[in-house]
């Protein structure tokens, strides 16, 4: 199951290059739209996780597929109700995930670790919970730029020259892969928030 930036590379090289057509697409559509289908797209990433902490939670087991499913379905149903406490949750979430990603690189004790990881998710949630709409925008710009990436990735791997690029890139990401995936996640925020304000709407 996909729990890893390099096990979301290997099924992408062991998917049809023609996967790699719907990543952009709404990848891209949640980039410049993704402001005014916000609460569809936070269930959506509720339910991401919840599969991927079904699969964590199986382990090895054959059951994988069931345990995965479960828990999309189950974190999708509770975020639908509270949307907008969910989408402060989230904002915590996708910041304590960041902070956990270079929290791990550097040599810290355990306890360490997991202080620093449940303050960032405190402040990321409370900074999200004042800043909804910006947090909205961001998220959506932020999920949408893993799919357009991911998407062009799809097509660069199916020329079997790439792949070790690819491969490569993501082994190292701590500078690599952040990189490619914060260009377009501010440009669409900057974009989003341009168009919010043309708009004068309030999420």
């Amino acid at each position: 199951m996909i729990t890893s930036i390099n096990d979301w590379v290997a099924f992408l090289k062991n998917s049809d290059s023609a996967m790699g057509f719907p990543l952009v697409v709404f990848g891209l559509a949640l980039m410049l739209f993704g402001w005014r289908m916000w609460k569809l797209t936070v269930v959506l990433a509720y339910a991401l996780i919840g599969a991927t902490l079904g699969s964590i939670a199986a382990g090895q087991s054959e059951h994988q597929a069931i345990f995965a499913a479960v828990g999309a379905v189950v974190l999708a149903a509770v975020s639908v109700y509270p949307v907008h406490q969910a989408v402060a949750v989230l904002g915590g979430l996708i910041g304590a995930g960041v902070s956990h990603f270079y929290l791990s690189r550097i040599s810290l004790n355990e306890i360490m670790h997991w202080s620093l990881f449940g303050a960032s998710f405190v402040a990321f949630t409370g900074f999200s919970f004042l800043g909804k709409q910006r947090v909205v925008i961001f998220v959506t710009a932020f999920l949408g730029a893993v799919l357009l990436m991911s998407g062009l990735a799809a097509w660069m791997m199916s020329v079997h020259s790439f792949y070790g690029t690819v491969q490569a890139l993501a082994s190292n990401s701590i500078i690599v892969v952040p990189f490619l995936l914060i260009v377009p996640t501010v440009m669409s925020s900057f974009y989003q928030i341009a168009e919010v304000r043309r708009l004068q709407v309030e999420l």
